[in-house]
C-alpha cells in the first residue's frame, strides 16, 4: 500500500469516527428531547449509554466541546428527576454523566465546567448513598 493511500485511510477513518461520535451525541439529544416531552426517564438513560458510546472514539485532539455540555446537561436533568422523583437510576446515571463531564471538560482545559459537573457528581453521590444506605462511594473526581 502506498503512503499517500494509507495516509488517505487514516484520514477517512478519523473522519468516519467523528461523525459516528457525532450521531450518537445527536441521538442523546433526541432521547433528552423525548424525555421532556413523555417525562420518562429510561430515555435519558438511553442518552447516558450514547454519550458513552461517543466518548469511547474521542482523543485529546477531537474532542467537541459541545459533547461536553451535553454530557454536563444531562447529569443536571438525571439528578433533578432523581432527587424530585427519589429515583435511585436517574441519580446512578448522573453520576455517570458527571463523570463524563469531568474528563471532557479536563481533556479540554474548561476549568469552570469542570468545577462545576465535579460539585454536581459529588452530590448526586451523597444522594444516591443516603438513598440507598451505603458507604460512601470512592471513585473518580
Amino acid at each position: 500500500m502506498t503512503l499517500n493511500k494509507k495516509f488517505k485511510l487514516k484520514k477517512n477513518l478519523k473522519t468516519v469516527r467523528g461523525d459516528l461520535a457525532n450521531l450518537n451525541v445527536e441521538l442523546a439529544e433526541q432521547m433528552m428531547l423525548l424525555a421532556a416531552q413523555t417525562g420518562e426517564v429510561a430515555p435519558l438513560l438511553s442518552a447516558v449509554k450514547s454519550l458513552q458510546n461517543a466518548q469511547a472514539i474521542y482523543s485529546v485532539d477531537t474532542v467537541p466541546a459541545k459533547h461536553a455540555r451535553v454530557q454536563k446537561a444531562l447529569g443536571d436533568i438525571l439528578l433533578t428527576l432523581g432527587r424530585a422523583n427519589d429515583d435511585i437510576d436517574a441519580l446512578d446515571a448522573s453520576i455517570q454523566a458527571f463523570r463524563s463531564a469531568i474528563t471532557l471538560a479536563s481533556m479540554l482545559g474548561d476549568e469552570p465546567m469542570r468545577r462545576d459537573a465535579k460539585k454536581n457528581y459529588k452530590l448526586a453521590k451523597s444522594m444516591l448513598e443516603n438513598r440507598v444506605g451505603l458507604q460512601p462511594l470512592r471513585g473518580a473526581a
